[in-house]
C-alpha cells in the first residue's frame, strides 16, 4: 500500500467516500471489513487511531442527542424521551463518518506528504483548460502538504531549545505566555522559508497557470490490481444503494 501510485489512492479515497454516504448497511459492513483488512496489511500502528476514536466519541454523542432525543412541539426539551429510530439514525451516521475518517487516516499514514500533494493536484489538471487558477491551486496544495512536516519539525526543534533553557512553568498563565513566545519564531521561520521558495520558483520560470503535476512512477501490476479492487468495491457499494 505504501508504494501504490498516489493517484490511485486519492481517486479511490474520493470515490469510496462518496459511495459510503449513499450505500446501505451491507455496503457499510463490506467497507468495515475491507478497512480492517487494509489496516492489518499496511502494518500501521493502531495508536494512530487513538485521536480518531476520541473525535468519533464526541461526534456520536452529538448525533445521539440531536436525533435520538425528541420532545413534543411547544414543550420544553426536558419533557422529551429517547427515540429508538433516532438512535438508529445516529448510529448509521456515525458509522458512515467513522469509515470515511478511517480511510482518510489510513491514506495519510501510508502516503508521504509530497505524494499526497502530487496525487491530489493531478486531478486538477483537467480544470487548467477552464481557468489557470486551477494550476495555481494545485501548486499551492502540493507545496502546503510538502512543507507541513518541515514546519512540524521546526516547531519541535524550537520546543526542545526552550526546554533546554529552563524548566517548563507549572502555571497555566505562564505556560500560555511561553507558547505565545514559541509561535513568533515559528512564524518567522515559516515566512523565511516561503520567501526562499518563491525566489526559487521565480528563478526556475514558474508563473501563474503553467504548473503541471508529475507522477511519482509508472503504474505497475500492483497498481492495476488496486484499481480493479477499488472498482469492484465501488460497484458493490452502488448495488447496495
Amino acid at each position: 500500500m505504501h508504494r501504490f501510485d498516489p493517484r490511485i489512492k486519492v481517486g479511490g479515497l474520493a470515490i469510496l467516500s462518496l459511495l459510503i454516504t449513499m450505500t446501505r448497511w451491507q455496503g457499510l459492513l463490506l467497507t468495515s471489513l475491507a478497512l480492517l483488512g487494509l489496516v492489518l496489511l499496511s502494518r500501521v500502528p493502531i495508536k494512530i487511531y487513538g485521536s480518531l476514536i476520541a473525535v468519533l466519541f464526541w461526534v456520536g454523542l452529538f448525533y445521539g442527542l440531536v436525533t435520538g432525543w425528541v420532545w413534543p412541539e411547544n414543550r420544553a426539551i426536558w419533557f422529551g424521551h429517547w427515540s429508538m429510530g433516532g438512535l438508529a439514525q445516529a448510529v448509521d451516521m456515525v458509522w458512515r463518518i467513522s469509515l470515511i475518517f478511517g480511510l482518510t487516516r489510513l491514506y495519510t499514514a501510508v502516503t508521504m506528504p509530497l505524494a499526497q500533494g502530487v496525487g491530489i493536484a493531478y486531478f486538477f489538471n483537467p480544470l487548467i483548460r477552464i481557468t489557470p487558477k486551477a494550476a495555481d491551486f494545485a501548486l499551492l496544495l502540493t507545496l502546503t502538504l510538502r512543507f507541513i512536516p518541515l514546519i512540524v519539525e521546526e516547531a519541535i526543534l524550537i520546543w526542545k531549545v526552550r526546554l533546554l533553557k529552563s524548566e517548563w512553568p507549572h502555571s497555566k498563565i505562564k505556560r500560555s505566555w511561553e507558547i505565545i513566545q514559541l509561535i513568533v519564531p515559528l512564524i518567522l521561520l515559516s515566512l523565511r522559508r516561503a520567501e526562499e521558495l518563491s525566489v526559487n520558483l521565480m528563478s526556475r520560470g514558474y508563473g501563474s497557470g503553467n504548473y503541471r503535476t508529475l507522477t511519482l512512477h509508472e503504474q505497475t501490476s500492483k497498481d492495476r490490481l488496486g484499481v480493479l479492487i477499488i472498482g469492484v468495491w465501488g460497484i458493490l457499494l452502488l448495488v447496495w444503494r
